[in-house]
C-alpha cells in the first residue's frame, strides 16, 4: 500500500469512515446485513493476503499471543456492531448513525470508571452532557417512528467497540498497522458466518439480489473501508499523537451529512445540525482535545 504521512493517513481514514455509512445504506435494499459484511470481510481478507504475502506476514495472525485477542477484536469491533448498524440503516439515516455513534465515548467513560476505578473529571462530565443533548435531539426528532428504532439499535450496541478496543490494545507491539487491520477483517468472518448460518437454519429471510449495483457497493465497502480505511487508521494512530488523530476522526459526521444529503438519504434540518454540533463538541471535550488555553 502507498506509504503516506500519518496526517494524510488520518484524513484518508476520516473520509472513508464518513463514506462507509452512506455506502452501507445503499446496500440495504439488495442484501442482508450479515451476508454483506461476511462477503466484505472475505474480500478484504483476500486483499490483505495478496498485499502481505511478502515475508509471509499473515502467519503471525495464528500466533497464540495474537489470534484470541484478534478474534474478540473482529467479533466485537466489526461483526456484531456493524451487522446491527446495517440493520438499523433500514430504519434510520446515515447521519443519525454517525451522530449517535458519538455516544461511544460515554461508554468509554463508564467502562473506565468500572474497570479502572478512574473517576471522570468535571470537564468530561460536561462534555458527556453535551453528547447526551446532541443524541437526545436526534432521538427527539425521530419520536416514536421507525427511525427512532434504528437510532436506539445503534445506541445499544456501541459498548461492543469498547470491548474491541481493550483487546486491540493488548495485541503485540510488533504487529504492523496493515496486519492489525487484516486481523480485524479476518477474525470477523467466524462470527459473521455463524450469523448467516443461523439465519438459514431458522428459516429467516436471507436477501441477496445479484446485480452490478450490489457488487459495486460491496467492493467499495470491502476495499475502501475494511482494507484501505482500517489500514490507514491504524497507521495514523501508530505514528502520530492519538489526540490529534481523534480530533480529526471525530468530525466525520459532517462529511456523512453532506454525502447523505447529496445521495438523497437525508434532509438538512436545524435539529440535526444542532444535534451534530452538540455531540461532536461534547466528544471533543470528553477526549481532552479542547484544553484550557487552546483558543487564542
Amino acid at each position: 500500500m502507498v506509504n503516506v504521512s500519518p496526517i494524510v493517513a488520518i484524513w484518508i481514514a476520516w473520509f472513508i469512515t464518513a463514506t462507509n455509512v452512506v455506502i452501507a445504506k445503499l446496500a440495504t435494499p439488495y442484501i442482508s446485513s450479515a451476508l454483506f459484511l461476511l462477503l466484505a470481510c472475505i474480500i478484504a481478507s483476500a486483499c490483505f493476503a495478496v498485499s502481505l504475502q511478502k515475508g509471509n506476514q499473515l502467519k503471525n495472525l495464528l500466533r497464540k499471543d495474537v489470534w484470541p485477542k484478534a478474534l474478540v477484536m473482529g467479533t466485537f469491533g466489526t461483526a456484531l456492531p456493524m451487522t446491527i448498524f446495517m440493520i438499523a440503516l433500514n430504519y434510520t439515516t446515515p447521519v443519525n448513525v454517525a451522530i449517535v455513534n458519538q455516544f461511544e465515548i460515554i461508554y468509554s467513560l463508564i467502562l473506565t470508571a468500572i474497570l479502572l476505578k478512574e473517576r471522570p473529571t468535571l470537564k468530561q462530565l460536561g462534555g458527556s452532557v453535551l453528547i447526551l443533548l446532541g443524541v437526545g435531539l436526534i432521538l427527539l426528532q425521530s419520536g416514536t417512528s421507525l427511525q427512532a428504532k434504528g437510532d436506539l439499535m445503534v445506541l445499544g450496541c456501541l459498548w461492543m467497540y469498547q470491548i474491541s478496543h481493550i483487546f486491540a490494545k493488548k495485541l503485540p507491539a510488533d504487529l504492523s498497522p496493515a496486519l492489525i487491520a487484516a486481523a480485524r477483517a479476518f477474525f470477523a468472518i467466524p462470527a459473521l458466518l455463524i450469523l448467516v448460518i443461523c439465519l438459514l437454519v431458522f428459516n429467516q429471510p436471507v436477501q441477496f439480489q445479484n446485480c452490478s449495483a450490489l457488487w459495486i457497493i460491496l467492493l467499495a465497502s470491502a476495499i475502501g473501508n475494511y482494507f484501505i480505511g482500517n489500514t490507514f487508521w491504524y497507521r495514523a494512530i501508530r505514528n502520530m499523537d492519538l489526540s490529534k488523530a481523534t480530533a480529526i476522526i471525530l468530525s466525520y459526521p459532517v462529511m456523512t451529512y453532506i454525502l447523505s444529503v447529496a445521495f438523497g438519504q437525508d434532509k438538512i434540518t436545524l435539529i440535526k445540525i444542532g444535534g451534530m454540533m452538540l455531540a461532536i463538541g461534547g466528544a471533543y471535550i470528553v477526549t481532552g482535545i479542547i484544553k484550557k488555553g487552546d483558543v487564542k
